[in-house]
């Protein structure tokens, strides 16, 4: 069956969330079509939805299979013209309050990652026949935030995290406490994980010489330390899981926004084990 379809569903704390669902063409693997859970959807499924189908057609050439695609996001309307609920963002994907900036709603995390292990993955994988041992969580900058609090405290959920340009910097300390927790009884599920950040997170980007900008956006990377604190984490998480299943990346001649892209095809490798 090859279809795509948009839906509701209401979390039991009265949060609901749209969920985009992509199924592949043709007759599912024995065990059912692995699947990548996508958040921030309204930026993110569509394109790797469209990465799965170019990809996966040649496998060989890609080291990609076919796999259903989940795209989960806010229902509350965005902000004109963007593509991503902000507002939303800061309740779902944090634990906590920041230390480093102030929002007006922040803490969610937790009612969200127990919609997504005990509500929707249980449903859509009983419902749609995807596999129970060949699934990915994806996200990109703070949605990478929560893809590691995720593994943190619900390991088993996922057998595959990738955190892209993860947004470490809301709260460092908590998550390297909750980490800390990991033991490699609890983790036994998890097959990969993958840890990325663009060079250019740390350095300006060539096309920013010269811009007004320059300085106050060099001044929130220092403070943020993207690259650093990301770097961390990945060894903190090699040290808890080992060598074989924590990938660790700088892309070079990449940005925060840039390296979505790489962010994508490189996870998708990852959860096909190439």
């Amino acid at each position: 069956m090859h279809s795509s379809e948009t839906f509701t569903r209401r979390a039991q704390s009265g949060a609901a969330h749209r969920i985009s669902l992509w199924l592949p063409p043709g007759t599912p693997p024995a065990g059912g079509w692995p699947a990548v859970y996508v958040l921030d959807a309204g930026a993110m499924f569509a394109t790797v939805a469209e990465a799965v189908k170019r990809s996966g057609r040649r496998p060989d050439a890609t080291g990609v299979g076919m796999a259903a695609v989940v795209g989960i996001a806010p229902c509350e309307p965005n902000e004109e013209g963007e593509r991503l609920a902000v507002a939303s963002r800061y309740r779902d994907y944090t634990f906590e309050a920041s230390r480093r900036v102030e929002v007006e709603t922040s803490g969610g995390g937790a009612a969200f990652l127990a919609f997504i292990a005990d509500e929707l993955v249980p449903e859509l994988t009983r419902d749609y026949g995807l596999s129970h041992h060949h699934r990915m969580l994806f996200g990109h900058s703070l949605a990478g935030y929560f893809v590691l609090n995720a593994l943190a405290q619900r390991p088993c959920v996922f057998t595959h995290y990738a955190a892209i340009s993860p947004s470490v910097w809301w709260h460092p300390e908590a998550l390297a406490e909750r980490l800390e927790g990991l033991d490699r009884a609890s983790a036994e599920g998890i097959s990969g994980v993958l840890v990325a950040v663009g060079e250019w997170e740390g350095e300006p980007a060539p096309w920013l010489a010269g811009s007004p900008t320059l300085e106050s956006v060099m001044q929130r990377r220092r403070e943020r330390q993207m690259i650093g604190r990301a770097r961390a984490t990945a060894a903190q998480l090699t040290q808890k899981l080992g060598e074989r299943r924590v990938q660790w990346r700088c892309f070079s001649e990449e940005d925060h926004a840039s390296i979505v892209m790489i962010g994508i095809q490189r996870s998708l490798r990852l959860m096909f084990g190439a």
